[in-house]
């Protein structure tokens, strides 16, 4: 008679052979914490900014309000980053006992040119995406803003918070919690999974649709690939920073459905909402839809992307 199995004990449904949380609890506990720290980043900045200038964080609930006040919206996503940056060392060296430096941000040798391309590859899709819009007369431009020293400076303001803006999304949808899904039931579903999460996260976006919502799921497959190419988070915060400033604050198209001002160009929306996108702006459209899986194709099968050796090294 052979030896009947082991019963399993009800700790090692959260615990591993390892002694470890199991992956799957800890991306869930950080997902938990990220969103208490992002609160709490929001109800801090808008006490400190209340008690200096009352009544200036005033319908700060709406989309709108980002647009009109980027320098408080900044020192909230700032405030959040350093939340985010801070549980993901706590967890890495409680729960995963690894260096910070595996979470993918830090200056290893290769950190800005992979930035850089990023960046090259946001604008580039933008791009690609718009003049295919124009060919199609479903977008045209009406010209070009007055280049002013306040425009010059609000763009700026815009570029600002729009960066950390994209870091912000990043470590919540492609850093540690990310990760450990991809340990816990492979990177196929992680990435399902999270980009599920990232167009449902714009559901509740000014003038969204059906077709943005997907769009932007597809966006974070696009994202969650640029991460697991470099295993590396300066790819994609790139990515998602061009992407961004090149469509609202360049081009003068509104950015998942927000209005951007001030603006480099002037762009507008002529032909049918599901091709170009209407009031979400690009990511609405068809038009992106064809883009981003060229390019999301394009990218998994590409081998001119591989994680730097800093990154391997750590990741050893």
């Amino acid at each position: 008679m052979s030896a009947s199995a082991p019963l399993m004990r009800p700790a090692d449904f959260f615990t591993g052979l390892d002694g470890k949380i199991r992956p799957i609890w800890r991306a869930i506990l950080y997902a938990i914490a990220g969103l208490i720290a992002l609160l709490a980043a929001i109800v801090l900045v808008v006490l400190l900014v209340e008690a200096f200038a009352p009544g200036a964080m005033r319908g700060m609930g709406s989309a709108e309000a980002m647009i009109a006040r980027p320098a408080s919206f900044t020192l909230v996503y700032v405030t959040g980053n350093a939340g985010l940056l801070l549980l993901a060392w706590l967890f890495l060296r409680v729960f995963d006992r690894r260096s910070f430096r595996t979470l993918g941000l830090w200056f290893y040798p290769r950190w800005g040119r992979e930035l850089l391309a990023g960046i090259g590859l946001g604008i580039a899709l933008i791009v690609v995406g718009v003049l295919c819009s124009v060919a199609l007369r479903a977008t045209h431009f009406a010209g070009a803003s007055e280049i002013r020293t306040t425009v010059l400076l609000g763009v700026f303001k815009i570029a600002l918070l729009l960066l950390f803006a994209a870091a912000n999304e990043e470590l919540l949808f492609r850093g540690y919690a990310f990760q450990r899904l991809v340990d816990s039931v492979g990177a196929f579903w992680a990435v399902a999974i999270t980009s599920a999460l990232f167009g449902v996260a714009h559901l509740f976006n000014p003038s969204s649709t059906p077709l943005s919502t997907a769009n932007t799921a597809l966006a974070g497959i696009l994202l969650s690939l640029a991460y697991l190419k470099t295993r590396a988070l300066w790819l994609p915060i790139g990515l998602h920073w061009s992407w961004n400033f090149t469509m609202g604050p360049v081009l003068g198209l509104p950015v998942s459905g927000l209005n951007i001002t001030p603006t480099l160009l002037r762009a507008e929306t002529a032909g049918p909402v599901w091709l170009a996108g209407g009031a979400y702006g690009p990511e609405g459209g068809i038009v992106m839809t064809v883009v981003c899986v060229v390019v999301v194709i394009w990218l998994a099968r590409s081998r001119t992307l591989a994680p730097s050796t800093g990154m391997r090294e750590v990741l050893e």
